[in-house]
């Protein structure tokens, strides 16, 4: 996505902070299909969206897990702002925080990694996060160790000498270290986007600073955005070329705040074409962020199958 040094994004941001499936899904065409969405009380309720299937196939509290992983990956929950720092030394060297470099992971991941990914049998201080009352849920430690039957998640507390493990035999699922249990929430490939609150970078006036946002996050989709009309987007216009696997390619830029009228605008122009986990080709487009009683946190987009 790009990075403005409009100040208007930064009070965007600042009022912001405010299983793979075993049948083939055929869409059913539909020409400017209109979703309206609820982001929740605190503008955080995590909204899973498949194309395909042309609903919410879930919706979730980010406070529900920790970690999601699947056959490739094992990444933090983004849509609870956690972090990570590297320990490169033993679990009884880890006494305490200091000199630890803590990271979100959405810009900042290493270069063989996709966003928010961990290294496996890597050793991780973990912040995990606010609550929805902004206070510090924790700390803690932990390593993930792929098995035959699925994956070994070592862990302990700051300053503790010994290291425990929970055996999770699947081989996709949410997890939550904090209560030791597992929840059933769409995989990556069972979703094409989702909504939720996450930190990005954004640069404003040579400044750059974290800042908790709201916006989308794709699934194991691939994506490109065309700034040109909705109408003009065509499928003779799809270039093979252009999707990435980068997973905030739509993002958050698709509004921005109007500081003259006091609300969110929409950008115009702004299409989004995306590859869906079954092949299919969308294109997309936000046309509101208010419900119609005028309440910001209710995102309005159209689709159309091309």
């Amino acid at each position: 996505m790009r990075y403005s040094n409009k100040l208007t994004y930064l009070l965007v941001l600042s009022l912001a902070a405010c299983f793979p499936k075993e049948d083939a899904i055929t869409p059913t065409p539909r020409v400017n299909k209109s979703v309206e969405l609820d982001a929740g009380e605190y503008k955080n309720t995590v909204a899973f969206y498949s194309l395909d299937e042309s609903k919410v196939i879930a919706e979730a509290s980010p406070m529900d897990w920790d970690f999601y992983v699947d056959e490739n990956v094992i990444r933090l929950n983004y849509f609870r702002s956690m972090r990570v720092a590297r320990f490169d030394d033993t679990w009884d060297k880890l006494e305490d925080t200091a000199g630890l470099t803590f990271r979100y992971l959405t810009y900042d991941h290493e270069e063989t990694l996709t966003q928010w990914e961990l290294i496996e049998n890597q050793l991780y201080v973990v912040d995990y996060g606010m609550d929805n009352s902004f206070a510090p849920i924790g700390l803690t430690s932990v390593r993930f160790e792929r098995t035959a039957d699925g994956v070994k998640i070592w862990h302990n507390a700051i300053g503790s000498d010994f290291e425990v493990f929970e055996d999770v035999n699947q081989s996709s699922f949410y997890y939550n270290l904090r209560e030791k249990n597992v929840l059933d929430l769409p995989t990556e490939r069972e979703y094409d986007i989702a909504f939720g609150k996450y930190t990005d970078l954004v640069t404003v006036d040579n400044i750059t600073q974290d800042y908790l946002i709201y916006g989308v996050i794709q699934g194991k989709t691939l994506c490109y955005e065309e700034e040109i009309p909705f109408e003009d987007v065509q499928e003779d216009r799809f270039d093979l070329i252009l999707p990435t696997t980068d997973k905030d390619v739509i993002g958050w830029d698709w509004k921005n705040f109007n500081l003259a009228s006091g609300g969110y605008e929409i950008v115009t122009n702004k299409t989004y074409v995306i590859a869906s986990n079954a092949g299919f080709i969308y294109k997309l487009r936000f046309v509101n962020f208010y419900n119609s009683s005028g309440k910001s946190g209710h995102p309005t987009f159209e689709w159309e199958l091309m």
